[in-house]
């Protein structure tokens, strides 16, 4: 039975020092949350929204958007997050387009809008995800600006 226990106590304490070793790892190589900047366009000088770079543990890239008004951030958008497959990482790699007081931001050469800002209303896509009426009412007015757009 002593020999038995033993082997348990041996077990658990090998078992902590694996989690030890990767909880350290975890701590060690975490970059955490990286702003990557604000996007603002001529036809709206007003407003930017700020990207940041979300998480170094995601499979996928997470953007957490957030909408300034006169350099000061619209705090009843809270968090309002994007996921893509897209792995670049800079400024540069996004557009801002303004079209019918709707600003929205797209992937360089690509056509999905990641987010959508009525600038009049002051409303938001995909802060409201579950009005699909809204999101495509949105994508409806932008899209006569740019026909190449496409929607998920």
């Amino acid at each position: 039975m002593k020999n038995k226990k033993a082997k348990i106590g041996c077990g658990i304490i090998i078992l902590l020092f694996i989690s030890g070793i990767f909880y350290l790892w975890r701590i060690i190589t975490w970059e955490g949350n990286r702003d990557l900047g604000n996007l603002s366009n001529s036809c709206n000088e007003k407003y930017e929204i700020n990207i940041t770079h979300y998480s170094e543990f995601e499979p996928k890239q997470s953007l957490q958007f957030s909408i300034l008004k006169n350099n000061k951030k619209i705090e009843k958008f809270g968090k309002t997050f994007a996921v893509t497959n897209n792995m670049d990482e800079s400024l540069e790699s996004f557009e801002i387009h303004c079209f019918d007081n709707i600003l929205y931001v797209t992937w360089k050469n690509e056509h999905t809008p990641l987010i959508m800002f009525d600038v009049k209303n002051e409303h938001l896509y995909p802060e409201n995800r579950e009005n699909i009426n809204y999101k495509n009412e949105l994508f409806e007015r932008i899209i006569k600006g740019n026909l190449k757009l496409e929607i998920e």
